[in-house]
């Protein structure tokens, strides 16, 4: 990497690369496309192209030691590439634009000069199994991303183009797969009921208390609160404040410790009814989704977030699958209450023909049900109100996540879900009150008469409307966050599980080796280690952020900004290469 154009960036080099002069630099140009232009030509003209070893080289010259690729064919050829800037406008390397990028290629008859000058860093020995062609496709397809095709001095220089080289042939090697036992061990389903199960049931019954709380306390409009003072009810005393309060710690303490347990052994029985076959598919390496997330994939360190986000696009239906039926289940569930239902027969009731507070269209029953009354509801709100509460168990906490199964099979997006909300909200606003209406109608056939609480519920059944409309930005958005807190868990549960038992597998024959020497300008002897494709990796990933810091510190820029951009490149190579399946073994 230099300012300056050096021997090999010369105009002659642009000139060689036009043919004018053979055995020259050839300019990596695939302006024409794949298998078309001059550097095709100078490929079928090669006598041999099968590829025994590539090294990654740099240069002694300081003060950017510039590094390159040398290829070593069987039978004794030897091919250089090299990239720099634009010879002819040196200064425009520093613009976040770039100049347009000489990549080069050419034959080298000796290496004493190449021996001379620089050291070799990393060796890649794939024996025989890719051909010459398969580093052009590499070529190939850093040129062909806007980014990457122009030389930047911060990012996409020539170190950039050796390291990006080095760690595709290196990828090109390996697969990485999931062990075909994976769901018939019970691995994923145990770490489904450790991980996912209870946090889940935690969050959705948290979010339901948190909607009732909202739809009770936007219900208590100034009509609401006047009569209930009229009849010297607590509830119309206490500031919201501090009614709000006394509402959450009840909630926390009297109904979150009844639901939970429900809604765990519901999502429990749910999750493995509904998401078996789907994770099934998903885990087989096999299959489309997998195979196509993973051989897409360059750094390791990145295939937890591609698996997450696989899993949650292949995964989505399902989870909303597993939604509706939990919450359609807990609504069919019996939650255990303080005093049960005890049936009494309609002749031991008052009667209640003729009475004008009474609505015409509640339901009727062939026997009513006798409700729990007095509890502390009742004596602070007005009677009826723990019948209420214990009936919401069934019905009010739940109807609206039980009523959302429509909306929810169209709504894929937040924006989906808010615009189909208000016709939900409403459904669930009349299966409130005619529920809420049917459990006071129980109360009043069982209880003594109280004009007062017939006054007092009539209100609130008036007023119900304007307390939906108030609460239902907060309902929604608290739905709307527990699909997405049970989409999220799950699937990071998934990913997770995967990536610990991910397995990468040899494609072919491959050997890598580092040189972990420190020898300058020809002098020592290179220490060298063999390397597997992981630790090739992470030495690749400490030179990035080596050179990130380096501009850094030079002032040229955001260190990691600019490892990020390296990386993020280097993948998208990688994934253009792999979507092109150009093939590696091609001979001409």
């Amino acid at each position: 990497m230099s300012f300056a154009p050096s021997q090999f960036a010369s105009n002659s080099t642009i000139q060689w690369s036009r043919g004018e002069r053979p055995g020259g630099p050839v300019l990596l140009d695939f302006s024409l496309g794949w298998g078309k232009g001059f550097v095709f030509d100078w490929y079928k003209g090669m006598r041999f192209t099968s590829v025994a070893k590539i090294q990654l080289r740099k240069e002694y010259e300081e003060p950017f030691r510039h590094e390159f690729i040398l290829i070593h064919l069987q039978r004794g050829g030897l091919c250089r590439l090299d990239r720099r800037g634009d010879p002819n406008v040196p200064t425009h390397t520093l613009r976040s634009e770039g100049s347009e990028a000489h990549d080069t290629i050419h034959e080298v008859a000796r290496l004493d000069e190449i021996n001379a000058t620089s050291e070799c860093l990393v060796e890649l020995r794939p024996n025989g199994t890719i051909d010459l062609s398969f580093i052009l496709s590499i070529c190939f397809s850093i040129r062909s991303d806007p980014k990457t095709q122009r030389y930047n001095l911060q990012r996409f220089n020539c170190y950039f183009f050796s390291w990006t080289i080095a760690s595709i042939v290196a990828r090109h090697s390996v697969s990485w797969d999931t062990p075909a036992q994976l769901a018939e061990s019970g691995l994923l389903n145990s770490a489904l009921k450790q991980k996912a199960i209870e946090p889940i049931a935690k969050k959705i019954t948290k979010m339901a208390m948190k909607s009732v709380s909202e739809v009770f306390m936007c219900s208590l409009q100034p009509r609401v609160r006047q009569v209930l003072r009229k009849h010297r009810s607590p509830t119309g005393f206490i500031p919201i404040r501090a009614l709000n309060v006394i509402l959450s710690t009840w909630m926390k303490r009297y109904m979150r410790p009844r639901m939970e347990p429900v809604m765990r052994n519901v999502i429990e029985s749910a999750m493995m009814t509904t998401m078996e076959s789907t994770v099934e598919s998903l885990l087989d390496s096999r299959s489309s989704v997998m195979r196509a997330a993973l051989s897409h994939t360059l750094w390791f360190d990145s295939v937890r977030d591609t698996l997450k986000r696989t899993a949650r696009v292949a995964l989505r239906d399902a989870i909303w699958a597993l939604m509706m039926k939990t919450l359609k289940s807990t609504n069919e569930v019996d939650v255990p209450v303080q005093q049960h239902y005890e049936p009494v027969k309609v002749s031991d009731s008052p009667n209640l023909e003729g009475r004008s507070d009474f609505p015409s269209d509640m339901p009727t029953t062939d026997q009513t049900r006798k409700w729990k009354v007095g509890g502390i509801l009742d004596k602070i709100l007005v009677t009826g109100a723990t019948a209420i509460t214990d009936n919401s168990y069934d019905t009010a906490i739940c109807s609206a996540w039980g009523m959302s199964d429509e909306l929810v099979g169209d709504a894929q997006t937040h924006e989906e879900w808010v615009a189909g909300w208000d016709k939900l909200w409403g459904s669930v606003l009349q299966h409130a009150r005619n529920e809420g209406q049917a459990v006071i109608r129980d109360v009043m056939q069982t209880e003594p008469p109280d004009a007062g609480r017939d006054e007092i519920w009539k209100i609130i059944w008036e007023e119900l409307g304007v307390g939906f409309e108030l609460s239902g930005p907060t309902v929604r958005d608290c739905m709307w966050d527990s699909f997405e807190y049970t989409t999220r868990t799950i699937v990071d549960t998934i990913s997770d599980a995967v990536f610990s038992v991910l397995q990468e597998n040899p494609q072919h024959s491959f050997q890598a080796a580092l040189n972990l020497s420190n020898a300058r300008k020809g002098k020592g002897v290179p220490r060298w280690g063999e390397v597997n494709h992981t630790e090739l990796q992470g030495w690749i990933k400490q030179r990035i952020q080596k050179h990130g810091d380096k501009i850094s510190r030079l002032g040229l820029g955001s260190a990691s900004a600019v490892q990020t951009d390296i990386r993020e490149a280097m993948g998208r190579v990688w994934v253009h290469l792999s979507k092109s399946g150009k093939d590696e073994t091609q001979e001409k």
